[in-house]
């Protein structure tokens, strides 16, 4: 299986269907990537393994990436928080990662960081 790279995915996520030939009506969207992050996941009292999480932020637009990259140990610092929490509640090593509970748990608390953040990307993630 191959990953594809930030660009790419905000590439093919544009694209929409290319059998019709037009042009997307929107400005491609802002993104900034962060810093992998990797976070404990703890069961029965011990370290069981780890959750590693690798996001994309879009912003609306130009002047809210510039806002959001000012921003970045901040909303870092919020994903830290809101993966913790969710491979204390959520997270197994033994078990595939639910992103879809995990890109809402994270939308909310970015969200809640910075007004500026319009997306989260998970480009990767993974427990083990």
């Amino acid at each position: 299986m191959k990953l594809l790279s930030p660009a790419a995915v905000a590439t093919v996520a544009l694209s929409g269907s290319a059998a019709d030939g037009a042009a997307p009506s929107q400005l491609p969207p802002q993104l900034v990537a962060l810093a992998p992050v990797v976070v404990p996941i703890i069961g029965l009292g011990q370290i069981e393994g780890a959750l590693r999480v690798k996001l994309v932020l879009a912003a609306n637009d130009a002047e809210g990436l510039v806002r959001l990259t000012e921003r970045l140990p901040a909303l870092r610092a919020a994903t830290i928080g809101s993966t913790i929490e969710f491979a204390r509640l959520y997270a197994s090593a033994r078990a595939p990662v639910d992103a879809v509970r995990l890109r809402a748990e994270l939308t909310t608390a970015l969200k809640a960081e910075n007004k500026d953040v319009a997306d989260i990307l998970i480009v990767e993630v993974s427990a083990g």
